[in-house]
């Protein structure tokens, strides 16, 4: 028995088959039946039931599984705890707000490479329903994404606060006093899409006073809700920190409003079971990385 019977198993396990398995672990389909047939010859039972179309385990199975995922998080302990950075290798799946990619990304992956330069990233940049999807379903190994409650099965550290605020361009005409709600009615709202965390902190804001606007354009990107924003296409909820330079130049006006904009929270966020993996060292990276403030105002 060793530990790529054992990563295997439960690679198996998780997907309900071998050819995904397989897929995920990079390895050929044979080889991923041999280790199984290996250790099942070693125990001297079988794991899993293959008569369905999706394998199962079997009941030794899933008592090995208890003690295999103990050995696994042993194992991943031992060497990041223990080994050098350089000792660790392999792919990490990243997932990602958008507000993380065009701030501190470059400076987070920079430190990274610097300090474990034998691991490979794959990042997604998607919306934070979709990152949560991905999390779940075990496609991405740790987000850096907005949220105010996670699955309790989650390890989760703070990445900081972003005050957004409601914006305008220069030829947008408004009532020169404190905007509410009920003033956009008329007025059309531009937000992230329905699966963002951007567009249920709108909604929320938008329920405070008055019935939510009828017009609201949807759109996948901040970068392009900020551009929509300058050319007075209609008003959105935006991020003061990346859009300084716009603010002082006059291409975009921060509104004066009544709630005024939210504090909106980051997270890194991870299996629980990670705790001692590369994702929780990576946690740590992030949390230094990060230029959101616990106080930005």
């Amino acid at each position: 028995m060793n530990i790529k019977q054992l990563e295997t198993f439960l690679e198996i396990a998780r997907c309900g088959s071998f050819t995904a398995a397989a897929d995920r672990l990079n390895a050929t389909p044979s080889t991923i039946s041999a280790r199984i047939q290996e250790l099942e010859q070693d125990l001297g039972v079988l794991l899993f039931d293959r008569s369905q179309r999706r394998v199962r385990l079997t009941a030794k199975g899933r008592e090995l599984q208890v003690y295999a995922e103990r050995a696994i998080t042993a194992c991943g302990e031992i060497r990041t705890r223990i080994g050098s950075g350089d000792a660790l290798s392999g792919l990490v799946r990243l997932g990602v707000a958008e507000m993380v990619a065009v701030t501190w990304l470059p400076h987070f992956v920079d430190l990274i490479h610097r300090s474990y330069p034998r691991l490979t990233l794959e990042l997604q940049v998607a919306l934070t329903a979709d990152l949560q999807t991905l999390l779940a379903n075990g496609e991405i190994d740790m987000a850096l994404m907005p949220g105010t409650r996670f699955d309790p099965h989650l390890a989760t550290r703070s990445l900081g606060r972003v005050r957004f605020a409601w914006m305008a361009g220069c030829a947008l005409d408004l009532p020169d006093r404190t905007i509410e709600p009920s003033d956009f009615q008329a007025i059309r709202i531009l937000s992230l899409g329905k699966n963002s965390f951007h567009h249920r902190t709108v909604e929320h804001w938008l329920s405070k006073r008055g019935d939510a606007p009828r017009v609201v354009d949807l759109c996948n990107s901040m970068g392009a809700v900020a551009s929509l924003t300058q050319a007075s296409v209609g008003v959105s909820l935006l991020p003061v920190q990346c859009y300084r330079a716009e603010i002082a130049s006059g291409a975009l006006r921060v509104l004066k409003t009544c709630p005024e904009g939210p504090l909106v929270q980051f997270f890194s966020v991870y299996a629980e079971d990670a705790t001692t993996s590369i994702s929780s060292l990576l946690a740590e990276l992030a949390a230094a990385s990060s230029t959101f403030a616990d106080d930005p105002d």
